[in-house]
């Protein structure tokens, strides 16, 4: 595979911000819009205007969600938040950057109140909320959405619906030997965990508790917990980092693929825990040079044409759940699980000022 490092005119070095908007065009010529694939890609576009962009960021940021509130967007989905744009929307109206967004959100938030739920309260899948499944890509799906809407709308009730989502899927599907995560619980019987500890479903865990570590105020009675799941889970991740910096597809299993969308979801949350502080003293340098290692070495995974390479294919608790099941599951190049991610870490790197990555 040829990668950046043999391409002069992108890399040597490479400019993070400007390969995150890079990736983010690539993306949004190659992902189909009825996704939720696409709704992250349109936060990670979300995040990018937030954190660096210019007003023509912000306006074509709106000219991708306007379908989205024009109600031209339909497809099936678990979360019908993903038909008002997800994710990207309500953070955009808690940010500033979409007014227009605030009757279309509420609406959504009202409807995710009456989601179908598990014993737990944990939001379970819609066509057989019988069985209770759970699984922890929802974390990602309902829990940042929540909370933006519930800042923006001044809604206590969504906010604190957002952190009781976010950190007891964390608590039912953490592995307490070592910390890591499973993927889910009921797809193989009733109340029965997979034994996986797989690399996106443990990325999206940490864009979920990210949002929480950022965002919830210092004065909600959980901000501590928040705080304290999201360094824990970067923690359990740091300790599984391969030699290069990345992580395979089963964390624990370094014979098994590096996997690049939940690794940049990882680097992603590393990024974002600098930021804030929360991992700093004699955590903060590792933490860092392990953030500069990871970005580096997953320019070995982008094409020079802009093709990401080595991401995990739709993967929701496979045949039996077991480590051996998720190994099994094939990487895929352009999958679309990849380019969101790709986009978030890259952009977040930027904002910590790590502008110019030269490959490993």
């Amino acid at each position: 595979m040829r990668t950046l490092s043999d391409s002069p005119a992108l890399l040597s070095p490479c400019d993070s911000l400007k390969l995150a908007r890079h990736l983010a065009s690539i993306g949004l010529r190659r992902l189909k819009r009825e996704r939720y694939t696409y709704i992250l890609l349109l936060q990670s576009l979300e995040r990018t205007a937030f954190l660096h962009g210019s007003e023509a960021d912000r306006d074509a940021l709106r000219g991708l969600l306007q379908p989205f509130w024009a109600g031209e967007v339909s497809f099936r989905c678990n979360y019908p938040n993903y038909l008002c744009g997800g994710n990207a929307s309500a953070a955009a109206l808690f940010h500033g950057l979409a007014p227009e967004a605030r009757e279309l959100v509420a609406a959504q938030a009202e409807a995710f109140l009456t989601a179908p739920r598990d014993r737990d309260g944990i939001v379970c899948r819609p066509d057989t909320p019988a069985q209770e499944k759970i699984w922890i890509d929802s974390a990602w799906a309902v829990s940042p959405f929540a909370l933006h809407a519930g800042l923006a709308l001044d809604r206590p009730d969504l906010v604190d619906e957002a952190v009781f989502q976010t950190l007891t899927m964390v608590e039912v599907l953490r592995d307490p030997d070592g910390g890591l995560l499973h993927q889910g619980r009921g797809f193989q019987g009733p109340g029965v965990l997979s034994q996986d500890h797989w690399s996106r479903g443990n990325g999206w865990a940490v864009l979920a508790l990210a949002a929480l570590a950022e965002d919830l105020p210092p004065d909600h009675p959980r901000h501590g917990d928040g705080q304290d799941a999201f360094v824990g889970l970067l923690r359990a991740c740091l300790a599984w980092a391969g030699p290069e910096g990345l992580w395979h597809q089963e964390m624990t299993r370094p014979d098994s693929f590096v996997e690049t969308s939940g690794s940049w979801m990882i680097l992603h949350g590393l990024a974002v825990a600098l930021r804030r502080g929360l991992l700093g003293g004699a955590e903060a340098e590792p933490a860092r040079a392990a953030l500069e290692r990871g970005l580096r070495a997953s320019l070995a995974y982008v094409g020079l044409d802009g093709s990401l390479h080595h991401t995990c294919a739709g993967c929701c608790c496979p045949g039996d759940g077991s480590i051996e099941a998720y190994l099994v599951r094939p990487h895929r190049i352009n999958d679309p699980h990849s380019f969101g991610a790709a986009v978030l870490a890259f952009a977040e790197a930027a904002s910590l000022g790590i502008r110019s990555l030269e490959p490993l």
